[in-house]
Parts: C-alpha cells; sequence; structure tokens
C-alpha cells in the first residue's frame, strides 16, 4: 500500500490540509461511507510511522475485523477515499477563487427563475467587482461571466428593447479574450525563445493590429497594456522602448496590477536583461542588477517567502563583476537565511567564494570552495570554473593543469549535458590550457613575447563562438598582455 498513489497524494499535505481533508471525509453531505472515515483515519494515524502498518493485510484486518481478505473489497474502499480526495482538491480550488460561488449563485438563480434572489446577488457583486483592487483575468473572467447571466435575464425576461448589456456583454468578451490571447504569446513566445520551439499562433497579428488601431478604447485596462508591452518586448528585441516601458511599469504601476502579474512582469524584465547579455550587450548587466535589487526590495524574486539558490548566485556574480563588493557581502550575509535550509550552507559558502574571488583574497576562497558539495551538475560546473580561476590566481599551476584534464574528462563523460554545452566547456579548457601553459613559460622566454602570445590568445577568444566563461577569459588575457594587446589591435585594424 506504500506505493498507492492514494498514500502519496495524503502525504504530501501538510498538517493543516490533512486536517481539513479528515473533516471534509467526514461531512456526511460529502461522504456517508463509514469504512472511507475509518481508512483515512487508520492513514492519518500511522502515515509516518513503520511501513508494517500500511501493509495492505494489516490495513484490512482493522477495517473488517474477522472477515477473510478480500483485495477488492480493499480496493473499493481505497478507490472511495481517492475519490473524495479529488473532489477535496477541487472544493478547495473554488473556495479559493473570489468570485466563483457569486457566479455560480447567478447562474443557478437564473435556471431556477429565482429573479428576486438574482437581481440581489448581481448587486451585491457589483459591489465586490467596484472594490476589487485590479484587472487582472479573475475580474475579466468575472465581469464575463456576470454579463453574461445579466443579460440574458433582461433581454428574455424584463425589456428587449434595452439592449445596453448585450453590447457590454460584447466588449467584456474583447477584453477577456484579448488578455488571454497576449498571455498566452507571451508564455509561446517564451518557450519559442528559449527552446527553439514553434507555434502557430492562428490570427495573432491580426490582434496586435486590432489592439493598436484601439488603444483608447482600452486605456484604462492596464493589464492588457502590460502583457502588450511583454510581447513586444519578446518580438521585439532590438526595440529597447519596450523594455524601458516595462521598467517604468514596475516602477510606477505595479498597484495596478495582482501579485501573479507583478511576478510576471518583473520576471519577463529580467529574462530580457539577460538575453541581452547574452548577447554581449554588457550595458544590461547593470540593468539586471538594479532589477535584481528591486525584485528584492519588493520581494517579487521570493517565492513563498524563500529565495532561488540560483538567483542567490546570479545576483553575487553581478554584483561581483560590477564591483559592488560591500552590497554583495551585505546581501549575502542577509539573505542566507532567505535560502532553502537543505541549499543554505552550499550556496552560501560557493557564493563567498566567489566574492572572496573577486576581491582577489583567494587563500580564503579557496578555503570556502572546499566546504562545497556538488548538490548537482550545475554546481558541479560552476564550483571547477571558480576552482579552476582561483588556481590560476594563486599560480598553482600542477594543480591548475590536473583540474583542467580531470574537468576535461567528466564534461566528455557526462551525459547530462547536451552537445552545445559540452562544446562549449570543451572550448572553455583548452584555452584556458592555453592560457596556462603560456604563464608557466620560464622567464628566459621574455617578457614581451609572454605579452604577445597572450595578446593573440584574446584574439583567438574574441572569434571563437561556442564558449563559456569568456568574460573571465578576456579579462585575463587582456590584463597578461598589457600593450602588446593594443599594439596587436591597432595593427588588425591596419
Amino acid at each position: 500500500m506504500q506505493e498507492s498513489k492514494l498514500l502519496k497524494s495524503i502525504q504530501q499535505l501538510d498538517s493543516r490540509d490533512r486536517q481539513r481533508f479528515k473533516t471534509y471525509v467526514n461531512s456526511p453531505y460529502f461522504n456517508q461511507h463509514q469504512k472511507t472515515i475509518e481508512l483515512l483515519d487508520y492513514l492519518l494515524k500511522h502515515l509516518d510511522t513503520s511501513p508494517q502498518y500500511l501493509e495492505r493485510q494489516r490495513v484490512f484486518k482493522h477495517l473488517f475485523r474477522g472477515e477473510p481478505y478480500s483485495e477488492q473489497l480493499l480496493f473499493n474502499t481505497m478507490s472511495s477515499l481517492k475519490k473524495l480526495f479529488h473532489s477535496y482538491l477541487a472544493q478547495q480550488h473554488y473556495e479559493a477563487q473570489p468570485f466563483s460561488e457569486d457566479i455560480f449563485l447567478l447562474e443557478s438563480t437564473f435556471e431556477n427563475n429565482q429573479f428576486d434572489l438574482l437581481k440581489n446577488r448581481a448587486k451585491n457583486l457589483e459591489k465586490k467587482l467596484k472594490n476589487y483592487p485590479t484587472k487582472d483575468k479573475e475580474y475579466y473572467r468575472t465581469q464575463f461571466n456576470y454579463l453574461n447571466v445579466m443579460a440574458y435575464y433582461h433581454t428574455q425576461h424584463e425589456d428587449r428593447s434595452k439592449s445596453g448589456l448585450l453590447q457590454e456583454l460584447n466588449d467584456q468578451l474583447d477584453r477577456y479574450y484579448l488578455l488571454e490571447k497576449l498571455k498566452l504569446s507571451c508564455e509561446l513566445t517564451a518557450n519559442q525563445i528559449l527552446m527553439n520551439s514553434h507555434f502557430d499562433f492562428s490570427f495573432l497579428v491580426e490582434v496586435l493590429t486590432y489592439y493598436q488601431q484601439e488603444k483608447e478604447r482600452f486605456s484604462q485596462d492596464k493589464t492588457i497594456r502590460l502583457y502588450y508591452t511583454i510581447l513586444m518586448s519578446l518580438r521585439e528585441e532590438n526595440e529597447p522602448i519596450h523594455y524601458h516601458n516595462l521598467k517604468q511599469m514596475l516602477r510606477e504601476e505595479t498597484d495596478n496590477f495582482s501579485l501573479a502579474d507583478q511576478i510576471a512582469l518583473y520576471s519577463y524584465a529580467n529574462n530580457y536583461c539577460v538575453r541581452q547579455i547574452n548577447k554581449g550587450i554588457r550595458v544590461f548587466q547593470k540593468e539586471l542588477f538594479e532589477l535584481y535589487q528591486e525584485g528584492l526590495r519588493t520581494e517579487l524574486i521570493l517565492s513563498n517567502g524563500l529565495l532561488n539558490e540560483w538567483n542567490y548566485k546570479n545576483i553575487t556574480v553581478l554584483g561581483c563583476i560590477l564591483e559592488e563588493f560591500q552590497w554583495t557581502a551585505y546581501f549575502l550575509e542577509t539573505y542566507k537565511e532567505k535560502l532553502p535550509v537543505n541549499r543554505q550552507e552550499n550556496s552560501y559558502n560557493y557564493n563567498m567564494a566567489h566574492l572572496y574571488f573577486s576581491t582577489q583574497r583567494f587563500s580564503e576562497a579557496l578555503d570556502h570552495l572546499l566546504l562545497v558539495r556538488f548538490s548537482d551538475i550545475k554546481y558541479h560546473l560552476s564550483y571547477n570554473n571558480l576552482l579552476l580561476a582561483t588556481y590560476y590566481s594563486l599560480g598553482d599551476t600542477e594543480a591548475l593543469l590536473s583540474l583542467i584534464e580531470t574537468f576535461r574528462i567528466y564534461v566528455i563523460r557526462n551525459r547530462k549535458m547536451t552537445v552545445d554545452l559540452k562544446k562549449q566547456y570543451t572550448n572553455f579548457l583548452r584555452f584556458a590550457k592555453k592560457l596556462t601553459l603560456i604563464k608557466q613559460q620560464p622567464r628566459h622566454y621574455g617578457v614581451v613575447d609572454k605579452e604577445k602570445k597572450f595578446a593573440r590568445l584574446y584574439l583567438q577568444i574574441q572569434q571563437s563562438s561556442n564558449l563559456v566563461n569568456r568574460y573571465w577569459l578576456e579579462k585575463t588575457c587582456r590584463e597578461e598582455a598589457g600593450v602588446a594587446l593594443e599594439t596587436l589591435l591597432a595593427a588588425e585594424e591596419k
């Protein structure tokens, strides 16, 4: 029984929801089968105890004392409880929606010809909608469903000549559809960019043309404008006006949006900067750093009060690139407790190592790196990248060449890395090895000769595609090449 979907589903509930589910199952309105109640009581009692208590024969013996074991009888009882669990989840979702009961009540009163109650509840819903803080998906859907009932009530049971509500119903359908079409198109476009997938957008071009022509009509529909702007930032990446509009909304208009829409606004603005940085437009590093700071201030970057470990890392990396070392140190200490408990020490030690490396405290960086444990492939790759750069800065050539070789073998043998990612890392390691070999050449080769080699290597790196850690490679080559690089670049221009 330990492997049953029913048991796994109940185990995923927290203590509060387990108690609520028990109350639901014990309600005679939803369930009048006593054995189902007893089964749930038994499961809740032994859910977190020894697995032997959940063996099928033992559960059956508890439920049906004195009866011969019947797999089918136990299965039927479990099936009854599973159906109740499904209906409980649906009920929980129903209760969480702000207007579901109001709409279902209106539809019921209309279908049962209880028109006095309908008009009374309609006025109540009108007040709730008027006081609803944002015009989001729930607002537009509720407005449409409300008008769908009231328009047909008026045309069928009141004055047919007054058709204003039908026009309002049509207009509200346009708004609801427009918002949902734009939101979905944002998701599809983002997926195309990220996964190189392809979708048929149907008549999106016509929808966009219609919106552009009728902007004045939708001037008060700020959520529609939000998703239109997000979509255009995805479709027209080279037009920075869309990003700047998103940034302005984030700073000045978040009160107009629901929390879900605020998070979407922040996330899309953030991802726009990432794409620009990936294109080599470094001015967006500062933009992204400021967005991260805004996300921390507003807590839009948090999920259930927790900070994702990869955002923790990305913020640290950007802070170090921009030489915001004091702020980054404060951030690492302050937000350590916001990380998931099982990730705190690993994330903290890795990112402290990165900060120490960036401030040229290489021995302290190495001390923290030695405390990092690999939780997944991302950490393994990031760890080796930072360890490699630390060894280089410490001048430990033997350890560095050994690491480059073991790292190369790890990349070649790893089955979780894509072909492109493997190519990017093998190229990086090839350049890192060249960098190391030039660095450790004996002094009698001459400083000038070594600087020329670093300068030529810099040009090779610049011209290479499919390369990770380009920033570190180029920065290191520039520093090692000195004036030789300027001379070589001048010669290249001629």
